[in-house]
């Protein structure tokens, strides 16, 4: 054991050794000089107007927040994207890269009245901070340039720190939504025969703990997406907007009774939102606009999740029941897409030139 500590010592000091001894004479350039990728400015550009979003979210959240357990969270949440824009700009300005728009202060109303609950505002918050960890790992991955993986790398800790702080004060308070206990098995095995998969009628064997998984955790978002869909279609004024909130709830509740009913069948529990309060108030604190995005952003998300899930899956019940689900979450994103365009409300990401356009001009 002794020998093995100091073998991994020895590697370690061999890599601190071989990272100083690089020089900018030996990569024969400075990466301070060096441009951003059309991956990183992909990621910077898309991190910048989420937190522009989270920081209108935030500052209504904390407006509203008496529960001194939760609001320090809300508070330090809005801190830290605060933060965050003030470093995301500090680099587009360095790259000379024009900001986002984004969202601001006509896209909140602080004094608005409470639309929901505290318990589901904090639930909320670390479902959030759960997806933007895994868009922050990403980021983190695909970058090179060291001050804006140092930028990502701030942004996943923050994350961690506002995932610990709410799963710790959820759990304290009985809040937490957590996944079914399962049997522990007591020896390793393993499959060799290929009904395994089983199929979509018929005999099926028990979910494993990865499809337990999944499946509650896309249950748990869909739930919470409901909420929040609920909420604000009281207090939308736009019309379209209004019909395709609705419609996002129906397709929600549908979904949430699909992955519901294959738990059920294997008398697992199910989540439940019954510690979700929204109130009567019909004053939004949000524009029309914000809570479109916001409702896309939370779509793709869903996708995402459901892509995942696909892929830890085994059973072909399971499996298919996930391929139907994203596919109508597919097209309720593009409709939504399509109504952010026709009120002008989709902002044009970074792309890169038209060289046959450019040649016509020439």
């Amino acid at each position: 054991m002794q020998n093995i500590e100091q073998t991994n010592q020895t590697e370690a000091n061999t890599g601190q050794d071989y990272l100083g001894a690089i020089t900018h004479e030996t990569v024969h350039h400075n990466p301070s000089n060096i441009m951003p990728s059309a991956s990183e400015i992909a990621y910077l550009w898309s991190s910048y107007l989420a937190e522009t979003m989270s920081v209108c979210m935030l500052k209504y959240i904390v407006a509203k927040s008496e529960n001194p357990d939760f609001k320090p969270i809300f508070q330090r949440a809005l801190d830290i994207s605060s933060k965050r824009l003030r470093s995301m700009a500090d680099i587009f300005n360095f790259i000379k890269h024009p900001l986002p728009a984004g969202f601001g202060e006509n896209d909140v109303e602080t004094n608005a009245k409470e639309l929901y609950s505290e318990s589901f505002l904090i639930t909320y918050t670390r479902l959030t901070n759960r997806y933007i960890l895994h868009q922050y790992s990403q980021a983190y991955g695909i970058s090179y340039l060291p001050q804006i993986r140092d930028l990502f790398y701030e942004c996943i800790s923050t994350c961690r720190e506002i995932i610990q702080k709410s799963t710790d004060v959820l759990l304290a308070k009985g809040l937490l939504i957590k996944t079914p206990n399962i049997v522990i098995p007591d020896r390793v095995e393993y499959v060799y025969d290929k009904n395994y998969y089983g199929s979509l009628v018929g005999t099926k064997r028990p979910l494993n703990a990865l499809e337990i998984s999944y499946l509650f955790d896309n249950m748990e978002s869909k739930l919470i997406l409901e909420t929040l869909s609920l909420g604000t279609s009281q207090t939308v004024k736009d019309e379209k907007v209004k019909k395709h909130l609705s419609r996002g709830k129906k397709i929600t509740d549908k979904q949430v009774k699909v992955l519901g009913s294959l738990l059920e069948k294997e008398d697992l529990p199910v989540p439940t939102t019954s510690d979700f309060e929204i109130t009567t108030s019909t004053e939004s604190p949000f524009s029309d606009k914000l809570i479109m995005f916001h409702l896309t952003v939370v779509t793709a998300y869903s996708i995402l999740g459901y892509g995942m899930s696909l892929t830890n899956t085994s059973r072909k019940d399971v499996a298919a029941a996930f391929g139907r689900l994203i596919l109508e979450l597919i097209h309720f994103a593009k409709d939504g897409t399509d109504l952010m365009i026709e009120r002008g409300w989709l902002e044009k990401p970074p792309e890169t030139a038209d060289r046959g356009e450019l040649i016509k001009l020439n």
